[in-house]
């Protein structure tokens, strides 16, 4: 059996919508992050669209992203098209109890950010000079007031 698809794609807020003829209309939400990636390798390689612009319509920058998921496509993997959470992997150093013991040891000592590193490292902080300098900065206490 021979299937003839004439299919208008659009890309709206982050949605794709296909519609075809007979006023049929299939909506993917950006949610749907597989869905929509199975579909565009689907169009890539049932239609005669480059896949410049093939990414284009489905909202994507490179054609690398295009072949990274069709490679997760054809082998099946799932987890490689699940959306991948941004940002950073690890907890930040910065605490509200580092912030506190450097303000401290700041205004009761007359250390400089060096020795102040020095001293938290010995109290088993994870802290670079460069933190302890960003802190006292934010703090408007990066320099210490002689009388």
């Amino acid at each position: 059996m021979k299937v003839t698809l004439d299919l208008d794609v659009q890309v709206k807020d982050g949605t794709l919508v296909l519609k075809a003829d007979y006023n049929r209309t299939l909506i993917i939400p950006p949610e749907y992050a597989v869905s929509k990636k199975i579909h565009m390798v689907t169009m890539a390689e049932l239609t005669n669209l480059s896949i410049g612009e093939i990414c284009s319509l489905f909202g994507y920058r490179t054609r690398k992203s295009y072949y990274d998921i069709r490679r997760a496509v054809m082998q099946n993997d799932i987890q490689a098209l699940l959306l991948k959470k941004t940002g950073p992997k690890s907890p930040p150093k910065r605490t509200p109890e580092l912030e506190k013991r450097v303000i401290q040891l700041r205004l009761t000592t007359d250390k400089n950010m060096y020795d102040i590193t020095d001293a938290l490292k010995a109290e088993s902080f994870s802290v670079e000079s460069r933190l302890v300098a960003q802190i006292l900065s934010d703090y408007g206490i990066s320099k210490k007031k002689r009388l």
